[in-house]
């Protein structure tokens, strides 16, 4: 009979009448979700946003407060050790930002099953990238992914610090130049001033940045075919099952009737979002 109750605690879509200790609980008696993400990160949260479009993860916490039948607040916070000090202080609960989960981010707090699948990306300066073959018309036809750099020479690259994307290249491309920033921002705006040759940073990031501006395409070649999965997941208090096990539900039901797959549309696959 114990086994039973348990299995119903944890599978419970919405609130248990009690789970002490759990941070569900809290939640319910204060009335509120408080989540917590980078504001500055289209388009995971849009700054400056349209009517009808405040960002993927903006939308995501607010239909997460909206099952739960509680108040949807947000903090902004910059980095991944922001996110994880506040969610164990409690002055957040969840974080969403676009965040990929790695085993060392994973000592930090519980990573939730991946709502997107992204992988290290790249934009590369055209110039860099050696002439095609003799009679070959179509320059950059042989290069898909971050991958496909490996045979060229003299690339320098700029790249997030401690990113799923940074951790890529040390593995695939040590012997490089490796430019390191504080932001996705920042390494891509290092390589349109000319420091680097080569942004590399996640495809979801690189999507948004092209549906902003087309025109980066005409001095940059988009390399965003798959070379690892990276899963972008929200982030959950260190070893609290019920809470888990309760966005888990929530997300899964979200991927069943297909509003997770319109959402990743409106914001990945359109530029409706785009002033």
């Amino acid at each position: 009979m114990s086994g039973i109750l348990f299995l119903f605690l944890i599978l419970s879509p919405v609130f248990p009448q009690a789970i002490s200790g759990s941070r569900l609980e809290e939640i319910r008696k204060r009335g509120e979700l408080r989540v917590t993400g980078n504001r500055n990160f289209d388009p995971f949260y849009i700054s400056d946003p349209k009517e009808g479009f405040p960002g993927f993860d903006a939308e995501l916490g607010k239909k997460y407060a909206d099952f739960l039948g509680v108040k949807y607040t947000f903090t902004n916070r910059p980095e991944f050790e922001d996110y994880a000090e506040a969610i164990k202080s409690g002055e957040a609960d969840i974080a969403f930002s676009g965040l990929s989960s790695t085993l060392e981010r994973s000592k930090k707090g519980s990573f939730s099953s991946p709502y997107l699948i992204s992988t290290p990306g790249a934009l590369v300066n055209k110039n860099a990238l050696p002439p095609p073959p003799e009679g070959n018309i179509i320059s950059t036809v042989y290069f898909r992914s971050v991958k496909d750099l490996d045979s060229v020479s003299g690339l320098s690259f700029s790249v997030r610090a401690f990113s799923a994307s940074h951790e890529y290249l040390l593995s695939v491309f040590p012997n490089s130049r490796i430019f390191t920033y504080g932001s996705m921002d920042s390494a891509w705006n290092s390589v349109k001033e000319g420091q680097a040759n080569c942004f590399v940073g996640d495809s979801l990031y690189i999507k948004g940045l092209l549906l902003k501006q087309r025109s980066i395409l005409s001095n940059f070649r988009a390399l965003i075919e798959p070379v690892q999965e990276n899963h972008v997941s929200a982030l959950l208090p260190k070893g609290d099952v019920y809470f888990f096990r309760n966005f888990e539900f929530f997300l899964s039901e979200l991927k069943r009737t297909g509003e997770l797959k319109s959402l990743e549309d409106k914001y990945f696959n359109n530029s409706n979002w785009v002033k």
